[in-house]
């Protein structure tokens, strides 16, 4: 809960799964919109690959080793939203 004029920041990522773009950030900043939070910022950043499980295998969907031929990559960006009540 936030008291009006309180801040909050959320950490999210878009992601593919089985060639279907999924646009979580977009989403989820408008959820909030018609919650009433206002958007104050909204900071994009390139995840390095050394981070979490990067890659999927692009035919399954499933989380793979970093050297698996079908790879594609899962989080590549973070969106670090900044929401405003």
């Amino acid at each position: 809960m936030l008291k009006k004029g309180g801040k909050t920041c959320i950490v999210i990522g878009n992601t593919s799964l089985k060639g279907v773009e999924v646009l979580n950030a977009e989403v989820f900043a408008e959820q909030l919109q018609n919650l009433g939070l206002k958007i104050v910022n909204v900071i994009k950043r390139e995840i390095p690959s050394k981070n979490l499980p990067s890659v999927r295998d692009e035919k399954t969907g499933k989380f793979a080793g970093i050297s698996d031929k079908n790879k594609i990559f899962v989080y590549p960006t973070e969106y670090i939203l900044i929401m405003e009540k």
